[in-house]
């Protein structure tokens, strides 16, 4: 009998005590409002569907009225979210924007919500208090429902993040943002790209491979351009001298652009900064430009004749940034500056004989940009410009929350922003780049060059 009431006392304890549990938990409002939905037949005229665009709304009156650009569903984050959602353990919310940003890396900024209550109506309530607090940055938003409590509550997930646009030049001129999102041409990883609007132009670097990808810079009216497409084609209207050989002809278009381009530096440019490239024409038509302006002028010049040339980026000794053209004849190469005294057909400027002090970085054609193909090697003239070992060839154009919460209801919320290691490095090259330009800006009226010999040339016999 003893044995027996202890048994009982035993049960009635337990039964007290997850009453009280049940009714510290909200279980009794749970079952009481679930019951009423039913009885009352709610959950079939609210479904999910309504809630999520009900939510969609609500989230973004409170943007309407701070005149903050409402949050749009992307296709991409609602389908993994919703996908995802049912089996996912939210207990650690920094875990979970680090997991969202994995599988989503075009986000750099990223909130997620979560809440539960006994009803969908009920639900929408407890995301007033984040929808008034998304960061204006954000742009892009998933949601998705489950049901918890072996069906007696819903919960829902709403993940709210900022998504990048694609990397291009013609993005970076005509937004405003900072950031964009890419993906590395030679390795395919996907990461963020951050700029400096200080910057005219700037290289990119795959995090992943540590190789660059990609050198964009603006000209004068800050419209930015992949440098390889700086090359138009443009020649000034030049006569040559008749049958005068392809080496001497080399020589005296050097000769030329370093006669009629004067060096100088761009005014008003700060310390540090990189400065805008001028075209072809502009250096033409101004007589002066910095390294970069007359390489280009010359290496457009050489192309538009048919020379196998580049312009290459790099460094000149302890002097930092510095642009000059190479050309490869006959299987050698030859290294051109437009800014010193004009060449010596009778003492070429060879490659490996000039070139001791000069450490490219980076090529560039009408057609392509060229990279070293092991990133961080130690460089030697006798390597060559033109291989294809050394140099990999890419074209750039190929990428492209306070409200009182209901008993057992759960709001929390966190937010983060992109692993640092998943940035793109931004360098400063200088020189950089410039913009297009058209052959039919070419003024008609423009003078014809009758082309003097250079020193020491001769013609063909």
């Amino acid at each position: 009998m003893v044995s027996r009431f202890i048994l009982w006392s035993l049960l009635a304890g337990a039964a007290l005590a997850g009453g009280l549990i049940a009714h510290k938990r909200g279980v009794w409002h749970v079952l009481a409002v679930a019951v009423q939905e039913r009885l009352n037949d709610e959950s079939q005229r609210y479904s999910p569907t309504r809630f999520r665009v009900d939510l969609v709304d609500r989230l973004n009156y409170s943007r309407m009225a701070s005149k903050r650009d409402v949050l749009r569903v992307d296709p991409e984050m609602d389908e993994w979210v919703q996908k995802h959602f049912p089996s996912m353990v939210i207990d650690d919310l920094d875990a979970l924007t680090k997991k969202i940003q994995e599988a989503l890396p075009r986000y750099y900024q990223v909130s997620v919500c979560t809440a539960e209550s006994p009803t969908l109506r009920v639900l929408l309530d407890e995301f007033q208090s984040f929808s008034d607090k998304t960061a204006s940055e954000m742009t892009h938003l998933g949601i998705a429902v489950r049901p918890a409590m072996g069906g007696l509550t819903q919960q829902a997930l709403v993940v709210v993040g900022q998504r990048l646009h694609d990397f291009s030049p013609e993005a970076l001129t005509e937004k405003k943002d900072e950031a964009f999102f890419s993906r590395c041409l030679h390795c395919k990883h996907p990461h963020i790209v951050r700029v400096s609007r200080e910057q005219n132009s700037l290289g990119l670097e795959c995090p992943e491979c540590r190789r660059t990808y990609a050198v964009v810079a603006a000209d004068s009216e800050r419209k930015f351009r992949y440098v390889n497409e700086f090359l138009t084609g443009y020649a000034p209207p030049a006569v040559f001298a008749k049958d005068i050989s392809r080496i001497y002809q080399l020589f005296t278009i050097c000769s030329a652009v370093h006669g009629n381009c004067i060096y100088t530096r761009d005014p008003g440019v700060k310390k540090d900064a990189t400065d805008a490239w001028q075209t072809s024409l502009e250096t033409q038509r101004l007589g002066q430009g910095d390294c970069e302006d007359s390489a280009i002028y010359l290496c457009d010049w050489l192309i538009s004749r048919g020379y196998n040339a580049r312009v290459a980026l790099g460094r000149y000794g302890d002097l930092g940034g510095h642009a000059w053209v190479v050309v490869k004849m006959n299987d050698v190469e030859y290294l051109l500056e437009s800014t010193e005294s004009a060449p010596d057909p009778r003492d070429p400027p060879l490659v490996s004989k000039v070139g001791a002090r000069y450490v490219p970085e980076v090529l560039f054609d009408r057609f392509a940009l060229y990279v070293r193909s092991t990133p961080g090697q130690s460089w030697r003239n006798s390597d060559g410009y033109f291989s294809g070992k050394l140099w990999t060839r890419i074209e750039p154009r190929s990428l492209n929350p306070s409200t009182e919460p209901l008993p057992v209801s759960k709001l929390t919320a966190d937010s983060g922003k992109v692993d640092p290691s998943k940035m793109a490095r931004t360098s400063k090259p200088s020189p950089a780049a410039a913009p297009f330009l058209e052959l039919e800006d070419i003024p008609r009226d423009a003078a014809v060059w009758q082309m003097p010999l250079a020193v020491g040339a001769q013609t063909v016999k």
